[in-house]
């Protein structure tokens, strides 16, 4: 049984006093928490004929117990303990994510995100894969997010004519939404490439009836089709006291000129692909000191024309 002592019992002038409580306090020092690697690797010198010898014999090992990890050389092997080295990150983690492709490092998004959230940076998507429109003045046509200057948009083909009724004397483009068509087999058409010769626009069956009669195609109004997609992104960093951003962007036509989607499987990912290009490109720029230049997984493999997998399409986070 514990015994318990009323303060009030004890009276007042049993209690230490302040000065007391202090001088009898044991001083505790403060300890500085040191975090000390275990990366075994980080201390290898792969100049010293014995420990190449031994990491060699390691790397073999490695590759037999992970046939699926990507590494399948020796060679290849060391490649990545000095890549990880370099870049102060586990041997394991780049084991995984870095690749070597015609002698050259790549490493892939998650890596890129890992090394930039270590140096305090910070990015936001500002478009995401958004779909971009055409626009027009009657005769030319422009692309939202490519508009020059004195290309103003307006949100009807009614409101531009009025804006440049108002303001005849100015240089200014009023363009509007183009609109666009769809027939009965599912083609698609803007209405700049509609001629009354060809094409009718009908509203229900019996015109569409109609219009085959008379040979012509029978077409309806359709919400406007998207010509292209952007995803954007800015990656901000202070260094030495200033606030320093970069933006990097990509576009789905961008992917479609680089002959990017040859292959079905770069369709399937065209979202992903063209983001982590988007985050790539603003984080070499802004950390060049971080990544020293080194191409992200997709990037370099569509390089060096070599296929890609879904397992290099797969969206997950390092945690550091």
């Amino acid at each position: 049984m514990v015994e318990t002592t009323n303060v009030a019992e004890a009276g007042v002038d049993n209690l230490p006093t302040q000065h007391q409580a202090k001088e009898s306090a044991t001083p505790v020092k403060a300890k500085e928490i040191v975090h000390i690697s275990n990366n075994v690797f980080d201390n290898i010198n792969l100049f010293n004929e014995k420990e190449l010898a031994q990491f060699k014999s390691f790397a073999i090992e490695y590759i037999k117990s992970s046939k699926n990890g990507g590494i399948t050389t020796v060679q290849d092997c060391i490649a990545i303990a000095i890549r990880a080295k370099e870049l102060g990150l586990p041997f394991t983690a780049c084991a995984e994510h870095v690749y070597i492709i015609n002698g050259k490092t790549g490493v892939d998004i998650h890596i890129i995100k890992g090394l930039l959230s270590r140096a305090g940076c910070t990015w936001k998507c500002l478009k995401d894969y958004q779909p971009l429109y055409e626009y027009t003045d009657g005769i030319n046509q422009f692309v939202d997010g490519e508009l020059p200057e004195y290309v103003i948009k307006c949100k009807s083909k009614v409101d531009a004519e009025a804006k440049r009724k108002a303001n005849p004397d100015d240089d200014n483009m009023y363009v509007y939404p183009v609109r666009w068509y769809a027939d009965s087999r599912g083609n698609k058409y803007p209405d700049y490439r509609l001629n009354t010769d060809q094409f009718t626009v009908v509203a229900n069956t019996a015109q569409m009836q109609e219009a085959a009669a008379n040979k012509k195609i029978g077409v309806w109004r359709i919400p406007a089709v998207p010509v292209n997609y952007i995803t954007e992104y800015e990656i901000t960093r202070k260094i030495n006291g200033t606030t320093m951003t970069s933006k990097g962007r990509f576009t789905l036509q961008e992917a479609i000129n680089a002959d990017f989607f040859t292959k079905d499987t770069y369709k399937k990912y065209s979202r992903i692909m063209i983001g982590n290009r988007a985050f790539t490109y603003a984080a070499r720029d802004i950390g060049s000191d971080i990544l020293f230049g080194v191409m992200e997984t997709t990037e370099i493999k569509l390089v060096n024309n070599k296929t890609l997998k879904d397992i290099d399409f797969v969206d997950a986070e390092i945690v550091n």
